[in-house]
C-alpha cells in the first residue's frame, strides 16, 4: 500500500480491486490499474477461495478480465449505439515492483454523476439518468449474454457500483463509460437482500463457486451466435469474428484460473509475491496438512503482532505526538471567543468547498459564488455553535457519568438531585450557551437563533439545536451557505457508511437527496406568498 501511495503518476481513483493511476505512455494518457487487495477483501477471498484478489498474483484471471473487457467492448456497442461504452483494455503485464498485474486501459476524461447541491440544479437528471437509463437495462442484457459475474460491477442489488461508471466530458452529448469492471469481492454482499436470495445464491449454486466476475462462455457464445446477423451488420465480420476468438480465450482462462484448488491458489500467491521459493511451493503441494499449519500459524502471529505490539505502539505514538501546549492555547481561544471559532467555521467550509471542487461536483463559476456567499452570511456561525455544544457535552457526560455518581455516593446529593441532573443536564448547558449567543446576536443586530433556543430544551434531541437553527436561516434563497452546509452534512453522511457507503455511490446520493429536500422545502416555504 505505501508502495501505491508512493507511486510516480498522478492516482486518478482506488477500489477493493486496484488503485488507478494516469501514466503518460508513448505520448499517451493511460489509466494503469495496479491490482492489489485491501485488508477486508483479502480475508473475504481467503474465506471463499484460499488467497486474496487473484487478479493480484494469477496470470489467467487478469487475462480473463481483458477479454471480458474487449468483448464487452464490442457488445456495449451493439447494445447502446454510443450511448455507453467501455474503457477498453490495451495490455496487461506484471508490475516486478509492486509484485502484482497490471492493465492498461483507455483514460477517460470526464466526472461522476453529480451531487445536488444549492448553486445549480440543471445536473439533477444524470443520476436517474445513469440507474434508469444505463445501469438497470445493462444488468439485463450481461444476464442475457452470460455475463453473470459482471452484473455486481453494474449495480445489481448494491450502490455501490454507481462509481464504475464516468460522464465523458470529451463528448458533445451525454456517454456514459463503464470504466470498472473487476469485482474487488465476491458478489455475496449485496444491500438488498432480495437479490442475494434471488440471483446471487443460486448463480452461485450454478457454478459451484462463489460468484466472481464469472462469465458463462456457453451462454455467451450461442448469444452471440444468435445474434450473428445483426453483430455482423452493426460492427462489421471482422470484428464479429474477433469476438468469437476471443470468447475462446477467455473460455480457456477461465477454467484454467477457476478449477484451481484451493490450495493451489494460496501457495500460487504466495510463490508469485516471492513469499516461498518453487521448490518450497512443490513441497507443500505434496504435504497439505503442513501448508495449512503454517497459513494458520502465520496468521494467528499477524493478529497478536497487531493487537499487542503494532496497535499499542501506534496509540502510544499518537499520543506523544500531540501538541498540548497548543491544544490547550486553542481549546481556551475556542471556549471563550466567538470570533476564532467563527473562522474555524469558516475555514471548515472553505475546506469542504474545495472538496466538493476537487470532485468536480462544484465547478469554478459555484464555487466562487459560495466563497463569496461565506464572507457574507452569518448562518456559518452556527456551525461553530454546534462544534461547542458537542465540546461542552463531552464535557458534562464525563461529569455526569463520574463525578454525580461519585457525589451520590458519598451522600452529598440524594436520588432527586441525581436524577433530575441526568435528565435536565443537557438542556441546562446547552440553553446557558444559547442565552450567551442571543445577547450577542442581540447587541451585534444579527440573526436570534430563537430556533436552537427552542430545539435546546429537548433532552437528546437538542444537541441538534443549531443544526435546526442552519435549517431555519437557509429559506432565504441568497443564503446558499447554510444550504451548502446541509448538503454537506448529509452527503458527509452518505460518505462515511461503511461498506455499501462512500464516495460516488447510490448512498451518498440518497443521503444528499435528503438533504436537498430539507434545504428546498426552506426555499419554497420562503417563495410562498
Amino acid at each position: 500500500m505505501n508502495k501505491l501511495q508512493d507511486y510516480e503518476s498522478k492516482l486518478l481513483g482506488a477500489g477493493r480491486s486496484g488503485r488507478v493511476f494516469l501514466v503518460n505512455h508513448q505520448e499517451t494518457l493511460i489509466a494503469r490499474k495496479i491490482f492489489y487487495s485491501d485488508t477486508i477483501a483479502s480475508l473475504i477471498h481467503y474465506f471463499f477461495f484460499g488467497s486474496p484478489n487473484p487478479y493480484v498474483w494469477n496470470e489467467d484471471a487478469i487475462k480473463c478480465a481483458f477479454y471480458r473487457r474487449q468483448i464487452l467492448s464490442a457488445l456495449i456497442q451493439y447494445w447502446y449505439n454510443g450511448n455507453l461504452r467501455v474503457a477498453e483494455a490495451k495490455i496487461t503485464s506484471w508490475n516486478q515492483e509492486f509484485k502484482a498485474y497490471q492493465m492498461d486501459t483507455e483514460f477517460i476524461e470526464g466526472r461522476h454523476v453529480a451531487l445536488q447541491q444549492p448553486c445549480n440544479q440543471d445536473r439533477i437528471r444524470e443520476l436517474p439518468a445513469l440507474i434508469h437509463g444505463v445501469m438497470r437495462p445493462l444488468q439485463k442484457k450481461l444476464i442475457e449474454a452470460g455475463f453473470d459475474g459482471l452484473v455486481w460491477q453494474v449495480g445489481k442489488g448494491t450502490p455501490t457500483a454507481l462509481n464504475n461508471f464516468l460522464l465523458a466530458s470529451d463528448s458533445s452529448k451525454p456517454v456514459f463509460v463503464w470504466i470498472d469492471l473487476e469485482s474487488g469481492v465476491p458478489a455475496l454482499f449485496p444491500m438488498n437482500p432480495l437479490a442475494l436470495f434471488s440471483f446471487y445464491i443460486p448463480t452461485s449454486i450454478k457454478y459451484g463457486r462463489a460468484l466472481f466476475d464469472d462469465v458463462d462462455n456457453i451462454k455467451l457464445k450461442q448469444y452471440v451466435n444468435k445474434y450473428s446477423f445483426q453483430l455482423e451488420e452493426n460492427l462489421g465480420s471482422k470484428q464479429y469474428y474477433e469476438i468469437l476468438n476471443k470468447i475462446d480465450q477467455l473460455h480457456y482462462h477461465q477454467e484454467k484460473w477457476k478449477n484451481l484448488r484451493r490450495i493451489d491458489c494460496s501457495i500460487q500467491y504466495q510463490l508469485k509475491k516471492g513469499l516461498i521459493n518453487e521448490q518450497e511451493a512443490r513441497w507443500f503441494l505434496a504435504h497439505p496438512l503442513f501448508w495449512y499449519r503454517k497459513e494458520v500459524s502465520s496468521l494467528l502471529g499477524k493478529m497478536l503482532r497487531k493487537l499487542f505490539i503494532q496497535l499499542p505502539i501506534a496509540i502510544i505514538n499518537k499520543i506523544i505526538k500531540i501538541d498540548y501546549i497548543q491544544f490547550l492555547q486553542r481549546f481556551r481561544k475556542f471556549i471563550f471567543f466567538q470570533r476564532y471559532r467563527l473562522q474555524l467555521a469558516r475555514n471548515h467550509i472553505a475546506t469542504r468547498i474545495q472538496y466538493w471542487q476537487d470532485r468536480k461536483q462544484l465547478n469554478e463559476e459555484e464555487a466562487e459564488i459560495l466563497r463569496q456567499s461565506l464572507k457574507r452570511e452569518e448562518s456559518s456561525a452556527y456551525l461553530n455553535d454546534f462544534a461547542v455544544h458537542i465540546g461542552i457535552k463531552l464535557f458534562i457526560k464525563t461529569l455526569e457519568y463520574l463525578l454525580v455518581p461519585i457525589l451520590y455516593v458519598v451522600g452529598l446529593i440524594d436520588e432527586f438531585v441525581f436524577i433530575t441532573w441526568l435528565i435536565i443536564g443537557g438542556p441546562v448547558y446547552r440553553q446557558t450557551y444559547t442565552i450567551f449567543r442571543i445577547i450577542q446576536a442581540i447587541i451585534n443586530k444579527q440573526e436570534i437563533p430563537w430556533v436552537a433556543f427552542l430545539v435546546g430544551f429537548l433532552p437528546t434531541i437538542g444537541t441538534l439545536a443549531y443544526p435546526c437553527q442552519i435549517v431555519y436561516s437557509s429559506s432565504g434563497k441568497n443564503r446558499k451557505i447554510a444550504q451548502f452546509i446541509i448538503y454537506d452534512f448529509f452527503t458527509m453522511i452518505g460518505a462515511k457508511i461503511p461498506a455499501w457507503g462512500g464516495e460516488d455511490t447510490q448512498t451518498e446520493h440518497f443521503f444528499n437527496r435528503i438533504g436537498a429536500a430539507i434545504a428546498r422545502i426552506r426555499v419554497q416555504k420562503n417563495l410562498t406568498p
